[in-house]
């Protein structure tokens, strides 16, 4: 068949160069050198389609129907784009091939190659597939915006089955702040729908919960808690190991004392006086890290306090001012309600 039509195309291009030169009413005015390689290009086609490489042959043909623009070489270039799964711009062609209006002294190849178009156009309109798009559960009083393959539906169509090419296709459906995206897969002749919940996840909402300020913000008042319960915990076990230590290291000093007239110790005391000093300055590392500790202790409350104040109440009630007290020999807390 394409045989018949390569040898119809031929005879074409041979009928418009005679009509051409013998009416000024031909079809057109390619010229020669035009319409020879356009014939080259159409050849080139053949040879690539017939190796089954559709892609490379389209190339060919709409580089020869940019030189003609006549039925037949339209024709070609609607069959090899309905071959690569192209069927909406196959159908676009072929409304162009039909909306050639015909010539005085057309060959009958271009009349033939209407007729073939136009049975195409038919083909093709049923083998395009659709898929229709369902988004739920948006953002109250918010519309709900379509993308389909990066390209906004109008919102009037939004629910109408659009029609597609065979193969994958990208959804998106948004609400607000909402957004839900999902591949489809659609193969020729089949009708889909696909429906896109837009309703968070739970792992979604863990997500927002996250970045949303309410939440860092109670993120925020668990600090002053931390500082409280750390800081003086922290701060009471330091003290009583001070104590304790200090008073041990204490002991030890006064009971090597006894056997060291005039600050003079003997050999066999050594290790007690040694003894003695780590006790010392174990004593001492913990009263300041039992001071760090009520120091952080006293900074929790105070931000307690700035916090509380800061809350509005639902109602009149007595308000806690808590400040630190520090001096050159303690440490403390003073307030007023």
């Amino acid at each position: 068949m394409h045989r018949c039509h390569r040898r119809l195309l031929a005879l074409s291009f041979a009928a418009m160069t005679v009509a051409a030169t013998a009416s000024s009413n031909a079809w057109a005015d390619p010229s020669l050198s035009d319409r020879e390689t356009a014939r080259s290009l159409m050849d080139d086609g053949d040879a690539k389609r017939d190796k089954g490489d559709f892609r490379a042959a389209l190339k060919s043909y709409e580089a020869a129907d940019a030189i003609m623009h006549v039925p037949t070489t339209g024709l070609e270039v609607a069959r090899a784009q309905a071959q690569l799964g192209l069927l909406l711009e196959a159908r676009e062609t072929l409304g162009r091939v039909g909306r050639l209006p015909p010539k005085p002294s057309e060959p009958a190849a271009f009349t033939a190659a209407r007729r073939t178009a136009e049975g195409l156009m038919a083909e093709l309109g049923a083998r395009i597939p659709s898929v229709t798009v369902l988004a739920t559960n948006g953002e109250p009083n918010q519309p709900v915006v379509i993308v389909f393959d990066n390209e906004v539906v109008p919102p009037a169509a939004a629910q109408a089955p659009r029609k597609v090419n065979p193969g994958r296709h990208t959804v998106v459906a948004r609400s607000g702040s909402l957004e839900k995206k999902q591949d489809v897969d659609v193969a020729e002749r089949e009708s889909k729908t696909v429906t896109l919940d837009l309703k968070p996840t739970a792992a979604a909402r863990l997500d927002s919960n996250e970045t949303d300020p309410s939440s860092r913000s109670s993120g925020s008042s668990s600090l002053p808690k931390i500082l409280v319960y750390g800081g003086f915990g922290l701060g009471a076990v330091g003290l009583g190991v001070g104590v304790v230590t200090g008073l041990l290291s204490f002991s030890k000093v006064s009971d090597v004392k006894k056997d060291c007239p005039n600050d003079v110790c003997p050999a066999s005391r050594q290790g007690d006086l040694d003894s003695a000093k780590s006790l010392g300055t174990i004593s001492t590392i913990a009263f300041i890290a039992g001071g760090v500790g009520v120091g952080a202790g006293i900074v929790g409350l105070v931000l307690q306090s700035k916090q509380s104040n800061s809350e509005p109440s639902p109602g009149p009630s007595a308000k806690l001012t808590i400040s630190p007290d520090v001096g050159p020999t303690w440490m403390g807390l003073h307030g007023s309600f």
